[in-house]
């Protein structure tokens, strides 16, 4: 789980910097009427929704040994996450596209750092 918790860390960091830079504002048909939340950003490119989708989908299809109706629904989820977020407005197409391929080279690029149980044990070995 560390190897998840790792990898949203450095989505939220890699989507915050890719907003900062893109500044891309959200279409126009978006409303500002979620006065019951807290807003992190103004901009749209990336879906930090997708980009999160994407990886999360692709840790499970990995690291869990599901049948095909779950792998499916597991698919399905990640797919209705990036519809939701155009469907209410708050992202274009491709902002959720780029999302999507975000989210899965994020997933690559953890997978090559990914910390074995047995390194993980000796690193808080190490702190304790």
């Amino acid at each position: 789980m560390l190897n998840l918790f790792m990898g949203l860390l450095l989505d939220l960091v890699l989507v915050t910097i890719v907003k900062a830079v893109v500044r891309r504002r959200r279409p126009a048909h978006n409303r500002m009427d979620m006065f019951a939340t807290f807003s992190v950003d103004r901009f749209s490119f990336p879906s930090g929704h997708a980009t999160r989708a994407a990886m999360c989908g692709r840790f499970l299809l990995a690291h869990l040994v599901l049948a095909a109706p779950l792998r499916f629904l597991v698919v399905l989820w990640a797919a209705l996450v990036g519809l939701s977020r155009v469907l209410l407005g708050r992202h274009n197409v491709t902002d959720v596209m780029f999302g999507f391929w975000m989210g899965y080279v994020q997933y690559n690029l953890i997978e090559m750092l990914w910390l074995s149980p047995q390194t993980l044990q000796g690193l808080l070995g190490q702190l304790a």
